[in-house]
This record gives structure tokens, C-alpha cells and sequence, in this order.
């Protein structure tokens, strides 16, 4: 296969430092740095990357948005939301049944947020099956 497996996800914000500060203590870990244009943390599911954002990428809504898989959608709204991020959309109940959001990050990037249920990872795992 070509294409084996995510290896980093780079978020484009206008300071690279406030950004990869408040998204290491989100992940209770350190910020590594390649270069002054690029520094990154490691998080359960890869690389959160920082990268200053300029004409070609400028970053913000619009663009990409990582989903993130959370035990309680409530919960980790809330605790987002305690840190700076501005709900931007939902809660809503996707067509499978697990219940998801978008936020906006302290430096206007969205954070999405996935919670799965039961009904949504047979739909998921019927779906494999039949793909």
C-alpha cells in the first residue's frame, strides 16, 4: 500500500509557541522542536505539529479538522471550553449514532470531537464488511 498510516496532523497559527504550549499541557506532555518554524508534540494518536501560517496555508476554519475520539462529548467540551476554546458547532448525532462537535481553539483552529456508541461502531463495523 502506498499510503501506510497518519505520521503527523500540522496545525498553520500565527504563533507556533502559544499554540504548541496550550495544546502540550492538553496532552500532558512536552513541545519538541525540528526548527524555529516547526515545532511538534506527540499525542496518543501521532504528531500535533505547529507551523507559522502564512499565504499558503493560513490556517483557521475552513480547512481540515482532526477528530479526536473522547469517552464523554459533554466532558470534553466543557473542559475545552475551560481553557479557551469557543464551541463552534453541535453537539449533534451523527447518522451512525455517535455523537460529535467542533470547537475553535484559542488560535482559531477547529478541534473536532468524536464520541462513539455502540450503534455507531457496529454501523462503522457493518460498513467495513460491506466495503
Amino acid at each position: 500500500m502506498l499510503l501506510k498510516k497518519i505520521e503527523s496532523v500540522v496545525i498553520f497559527v500565527a504563533n507556533i509557541d502559544e499554540a504548541a504550549a496550550w495544546y502540550a499541557v492538553l496532552f500532558q506532555t512536552e513541545i519538541r522542536r525540528e526548527n524555529s518554524q516547526y515545532a511538534f508534540i506527540k499525542t496518543p494518536a501521532g504528531l500535533l505539529g505547529f507551523h507559522p501560517l502564512d499565504r499558503k496555508c493560513p490556517g483557521g476554519v475552513g480547512g481540515t479538522t482532526v477528530y479526536w475520539e473522547v469517552d464523554d462529548l459533554q466532558e470534553a467540551i466543557k473542559a475545552l471550553e475551560k481553557r479557551g476554546a469557543v464551541l463552534y458547532r453541535g453537539p449533534i448525532s451523527t447518522s451512525f449514532g455517535a455523537r460529535a462537535a467542533m470547537l475553535l481553539d484559542p488560535f482559531g483552529c477547529t478541534i473536532g470531537l468524536n464520541q462513539s456508541t455502540e450503534q455507531s461502531l457496529h454501523a462503522l463495523a457493518s460498513n467495513d464488511r460491506a466495503g
